[in-house]
């Protein structure tokens, strides 16, 4: 886990619910104390700026999150950003003059100021490289944001989690479970008349599970999904698909029904504890 300090700037009336979201998801892989969203307790009569700049100074990344409000807009109709005074202005631009790394975060479709809209010392924010987090897109964008968060503080990203080898042996045994029963109903295909219908459904609940475990990247969720997920889902579908597949046939016994029901989906379910443990640890 890296050392780095992270601070998130952004405007309330703007952000607010994106920046708990992406908050949320930095705490996972920094300790608390490493991530600044607000700078609280600031005594009555106190220095603001000097309590921001100085907050502003110990962290490596500010990430700017700009909302389509994000310049403000105060009673008079003028861009608040303008103001010396402004808090948003200040995290930013003492951010830029100190050398922090800045990450401009778009939100939902909002575009990069014009430089001409800007202050002159915010003006340098225009040429760094912003990222994009959509609604549509919220995990999958949330996550590779906080790849290049870790990345810019030194650290490895994707990072290493706990009870790899685990894992690896579970899924890959499980990939062969549902190929073996696949080539199985397609075998038997060749000899029978008709293969049912549930025994088709199940086989395929059977395969598209190996491919969550395996957690190849068909689609962003799969992606993202931890380990200890990924297992707990897996023996959910695994239940689900040897229920399907035994609807369809009249010679199921308890013996089956323990062996290749109950026992892989209370493997993939025990597994998912001792992931969470391997975690806690």
């Amino acid at each position: 886990m890296t050392k780095g300090k992270v601070f998130i700037s952004y405007r309330r009336d703007d952000a607010a619910g994106f920046s708990h979201t992406i908050y949320d998801r930095v705490v996972e892989h920094l300790p608390k104390n490493h991530v600044f969203m607000d700078v609280l307790g600031i005594a009555p009569g106190a220095d603001f700026v000097k309590k921001l700049e100085s907050t502003v100074d110990q962290c490596e990344v500010l990430l700017a999150l700009i909302g389509k409000r994000w310049a403000g807009e105060d009673r008079a109709g003028k861009a608040r950003i303008h103001d010396p005074q402004d808090w948003v202005r200040v995290e930013v631009a003492t951010a830029i003059r100190r050398g922090v790394k800045v990450i401009p975060v778009l939100l939902d479709g909002a575009n990069m100021p014009a430089v001409e809209s800007l202050p002159e010392d915010l003006r340098p924010l225009v040429r760094m490289n912003a990222v994009d987090v959509r609604t549509s897109r919220l995990n999958a964008d949330v996550w590779d944001l906080t790849g290049s968060i870790i990345t810019a503080l030194g650290g490895k990203w994707p990072p290493d989690e706990p009870g790899g080898k685990l894992y690896a042996v579970l899924s890959s045994m499980y990939a062969f479970f549902a190929g073996a029963v696949a080539l199985f109903v397609m075998i038997a295909s060749m000899f029978m008349q008709e293969i049912g219908t549930p025994t088709v459904l199940g086989t395929l609940v059977f395969v598209l599970n190996a491919v969550l475990l395996l957690r190849l990247p068909v689609h962003y969720w799969v992606r993202t999904l931890t380990r200890k997920r990924a297992l707990t889902i897996a023996a959910i579908i695994h239940l689900v698909g040897f229920a399907v597949m035994s609807a369809g046939a009249s010679d199921v016994d308890g013996v089956m029904i323990f062996v290749f029901g109950i026992v892989p989906a209370a493997s993939l379910y025990l597994a998912s504890f001792a992931m969470q443990r391997l975690v806690r640890s």
